[in-house]
């Protein structure tokens, strides 16, 4: 008499008992195995629909992606500042030339416009509002130029260049200052500079001055 012998059993599958099975953590596998298990035996006289089934674990799994993606790049993040924070600490008591839109007399007495090309001749108009409160007459080269400001009255200003009747975009004004200190807030760079001010690293356009 022959006898059959399997070269393959077919072992228990043994589960931790705290083991729950959800669509959320089933495999793509395990649930087309149940999908065509409830076909099999589905009554062709009262079918079920389990499209929504179907579309609920769709949805789920695109949750579950997002989610963990983005757990990821808010750790990459993480890692990231953590990396230029190191990088960064060798700007401490450094100087720069810092981005501002104002001229704030009450701060500072000079501040420095940084020109993409030489002009001669510009006139340097300073704002209180809309009104006209100087203008300043001066040549640009291409990179720092000073400005003195200290005949201006205390307060806040903003200013506009014009060379002959056409007003300059290609410009920016900044003010010269030391870092204190950096670190990190709100998962942003900051900086702490020597007049008390703390602002965001990439507000710095020049070096030295």
């Amino acid at each position: 008499m022959d006898f059959y012998e399997p070269s393959v059993k077919n072992e228990p599958k043994i589960l931790p008992s705290d083991y729950v099975q959800s669509v959320d953590n089933m495999s793509a596998e395990d649930f087309l195995k149940i999908y065509l298990e409830t076909l099999r035996y589905q009554d062709p006289f009262n079918q079920t629909d389990i499209s929504k089934s179907l579309d609920d674990m769709v949805k789920i799994n695109q949750i579950k992606y997002f989610t963990e993606m983005q757990q990821f790049i808010e750790n990459l993040k993480t890692w990231m500042n953590q990396v230029t924070f190191l990088n960064t600490a060798t700007l401490i008591g450094k100087e720069f030339i810092f981005r501002t839109d104002t001229l704030d007399t009450i701060q500072r007495d000079t501040y420095y416009i940084i020109s993409d090309e030489n002009y001669s001749n510009v006139k340097v108009r300073i704002y209180d509002g809309e009104e006209l409160v100087k203008e300043i007459t001066m040549d640009l080269k291409k990179g720092l130029n000073q400005m003195d400001v200290s005949e201006l009255p205390r307060g806040q200003f903003t200013i506009k260049i014009f060379h002959g009747d056409i007003e300059l975009k290609g410009w920016s004004l900044g003010f010269k200052d030391t870092v204190k200190a950096v670190g990190i807030m709100n998962g942003e760079l900051t900086l702490d500079l020597s007049s008390g001010l703390m602002i965001p690293s990439d507000r710095i356009i020049y070096i030295g001055g």
